[in-house]
C-alpha cells in the first residue's frame, strides 16, 4: 500500500518522536511535492468562539477544535463536508475547506452533529520522499480513511489502537 489523498496514517507502536506518539493522520494531499495532513485522533475541549474571534454565531459555541500537528500551531484549517458552499475548494473525499462561511454556520447551527466542521490547529506535513523513508522505517502503519472519521468531534478514544490492530477505526456495534 502506497500513500495517497484520504488515507490513515498510524503511528507504529516503536514510534517515540511526541508530536506523533499514538497519532492517526489524515492524509488530505500526498503528490511529488509532499504531504500534507492532519492528526484527527487529538480533539481539544475548547469552544471554537475562544479561538477564533471572527467565528460566525453558529459555529461559535462548538468544541470541535483538534490539534492537527506540530506545524504552524497557531493557524487552523477548518474542513466540512459541503463542498457545494460558494468558495469552497473541494479536497477529495467529500471534504472541502473554505467557502462562504455564514452558509456553512447555517447548516451546522442545529445541533452541530457528529459530520460537522472540525477546526485543525497545526497541520503535520513531509517534503517529497521523506513520509516513503518513515513508512520504510516502520515509523507508520497505512489505514484506508473513511472521511466521516475526520468529522467527527470525538474520535473513539482507542481509534490509533484500533486502527494499528488492523480494524476501520469504528468500534463494533453492540450485540445486546
Amino acid at each position: 500500500m502506497t500513500p495517497a489523498a484520504g488515507m490513515l496514517l498510524v503511528a507504529s507502536a516503536s514510534l517515540s518522536e511526541p508530536s506523533f506518539m499514538r497519532s492517526v493522520i489524515y492524509l488530505l494531499e500526498h503528490d511529488e511535492d509532499g504531504t500534507l495532513g492532519f492528526i484527527i485522533n487529538r480533539p481539544l475541549d475548547i469552544i471554537i468562539s475562544d479561538l477564533w474571534a471572527d467565528c460566525p454565531p453558529g459555529l461559535g459555541s462548538a468544541k470541535v477544535a483538534a490539534e492537527g500537528g506540530p506545524v504552524d500551531r497557531n493557524k487552523g484549517l477548518l474542513l466540512h463536508a459541503c463542498a457545494d458552499l460558494p468558495g469552497a475548494q473541494a479536497m477529495g473525499n467529500g471534504l472541502a475547506v473554505g467557502g462562504d462561511l455564514d452558509a456553512l454556520a447555517e447548516r451546522y447551527a442545529s445541533g452541530h452533529d457528529a459530520s460537522g466542521p472540525r477546526l485543525f490547529l497545526g497541520h503535520s506535513g513531509w517534503a517529497p520522499g521523506q513520509l516513503a523513508a518513515e513508512i520504510g522505517e516502520g515509523s507508520w502503519v497505512l489505514r484506508p480513511g473513511p472521511p466521516d472519521l475526520v468529522l467527527r468531534h470525538r474520535p473513539p478514544p482507542n481509534l490509533w489502537q484500533l486502527l494499528l490492530e488492523g480494524s476501520n477505526g469504528l468500534p463494533e456495534p453492540s450485540l445486546n
